[in-house]
């Protein structure tokens, strides 16, 4: 047994300890951001309902509509309110147990047994002392329990419950901020989406005409049959990814109206989001100091870690003498009219001490898994810090990364516009062939898809640096 306590003893691991966020880290690269990026704005925090920085009347609908009818967001309110519950009960602890009750019972007694039941026997008997056969007894009586929590034990096991029930509540705030980032970066998509396949019913139309006049070519001539097949094999790869971005689009709208929990029959309007205006979003100059308080899922962790160490004090209190007090009131009687009267009345009061001597180590088993579920507390707080700062920082790099290949499609697709313009020109004026303005017309609708799936991206880096702020949230 001495071998076991010291075996385990040894094998624990130290003291967890809380881990501070990487502030010089944290700083550097919002003052480079903040310098380099123009998507972002020195200012307050993110408001609550961040999703009015991208001015989406539709977008803010969804969003509104998730929040109130989501399934998931409905049972973490349920989860709220179990916890609370639970707590409430862990509160009934702390004060005395007083209930009231009472009953009739109708009884017959052996008449053959060793109490003397009536006058049966020849032995004169006195008729007060006379116990009858058949009899029924009234009884009412008023109990009271109390534990004297001289230790702290019921509170602290009170002080945990809330703990749990705080946490649950900040898990609301992220489960909010999960799904309407959710639904904003699948709202996106599909307008991202909806673009590129107009984009692409004008490759396949471009592509139609292009195989018509290479047809007309190998009529007159002109061109072999194998530039027929290098049209026909160009047409079939462009209606392809047609067919594929349909296909998504069907699906995006099915998860986004899964999402809000509706019927599935939602309206999706298009927007012409490649001229929508890219909000900038608000870096705080504090960001370092403040990034923890508008985490929720850093907040609800802090709560457990509360929770976890008034468990601790719990299991150290079980060490101690428990002191209660039982007692009870009541009358009893067999005679219904003297039920509320002195005579018929009986008590008792029986105050109690326990004090545990001997266990076989239960109570300090109980003692360090308290303490090993604390440190396993802290442990993920301090990899959620580290995921905290880490998704700020990818945040700014995706940012900006997203925003300088906008930029290059951006000039790219300009550039092939003139293009156009410029071939237009010379095919009006008899210097190129028509077939030389469908390659260069494709080329440049090729760099318009590229444009808006870069333009997607930036989206999505947007909200999810949105989300790395916490959305909002504060403690």
């Amino acid at each position: 047994m001495c071998l076991i306590a010291l075996v385990s003893s040894c094998c624990r691991p130290p003291p967890a300890e809380l881990l501070d966020p990487p502030f010089c880290a944290l700083q550097r690269a919002q003052e480079e951001a903040l310098i380099t990026d123009p998507l972002l704005a020195e200012a307050d925090w993110v408001e609550e309902e961040w999703w009015n920085l991208f001015c989406d009347e539709q977008l803010a609908t969804f969003i509104a509509l998730a929040f109130e009818r989501n399934p998931t967001l409905q049972a973490v309110e349920a989860n709220i309110a179990l916890a609370f519950t639970n707590a409430n009960r862990m509160r009934a602890s702390l004060f005395p147990y007083i209930f009231w009750g009472g009953d009739v019972g109708r009884q017959k007694l052996s008449e053959t047994g060793i109490i003397p039941l009536g006058n049966n026997t020849s032995v004169p008997i006195p008729a007060s002392s006379v116990i009858p056969i058949y009899f029924t007894q009234y009884e009412s009586q008023i109990n009271l329990n109390y534990n004297f929590d001289l230790w702290g034990k019921n509170r602290n096991a009170f002080r945990a419950a809330l703990g749990e029930a705080q946490a649950k509540i900040a898990d609301r705030a992220f489960a909010r901020l999960q799904l309407g980032i959710a639904v904003a970066d699948l709202y996106f998509q599909l307008q991202v989406l909806y673009q590129r396949e107009e984009v692409y019913r004008s490759l396949v139309d471009n592509r139609t005409e292009y195989l018509a006049l290479v047809k007309k070519q190998l009529q007159d001539n002109v061109e072999d049959i194998r530039a027929v097949n290098t049209a026909e094999a160009n047409l079939a790869d462009i209606k392809a990814t047609l067919f594929h971005i349909e296909g998504e689009i069907a699906v995006n709208e099915h998860q986004l109206k899964s999402y809000l929990a509706g019927d599935f029959m939602e309206e999706v309007y298009p927007i012409c989001i490649d001229r929508k205006v890219l909000p900038k979003v608000p870096i705080p100059a504090n960001l370092p100091l403040r990034l923890i308080a508008h985490r929720p899922d850093i907040i609800a962790q802090l709560w457990l870690i509360e929770s976890a160490g008034k468990q601790i004090d719990v299991a150290r209190a079980g060490f101690y003498p428990d002191f209660n007090l039982t007692s009870f009131f009541g009358f009893q009687t067999i005679h219904f009219q003297e039920l509320l009267r002195w005579p018929s009345s009986y008590f008792n009061v029986d105050p109690a001490f326990t004090l545990p001597i001997f266990d076989g180590g239960r109570l300090l088993a109980n003692l360090e898994s308290s303490e090993v579920n604390y440190d396993l507390a802290i442990y993920k707080y301090n990899e959620l810090v580290l995921q905290a700062a880490r998704e700020v920082l990818d945040g700014f790099t995706v940012l900006r990364s997203q925003e300088e290949q906008l930029k290059a499609y951006d000039t790219k697709r300009a550039f092939e516009e003139k293009n156009c313009s410029l071939v237009r020109l010379r095919v009006a004026h008899n210097m190129d062939s028509h077939l030389d303005y469908l390659s260069c017309r494709e080329t440049f609708l090729l760099a318009q898809d590229g444009e808006l799936t870069s333009l997607a991206g930036t989206y999505h880096a947007l909200l999810l640096l949105i989300k790395s702020l916490g959305g909002g949230y504060e403690a």
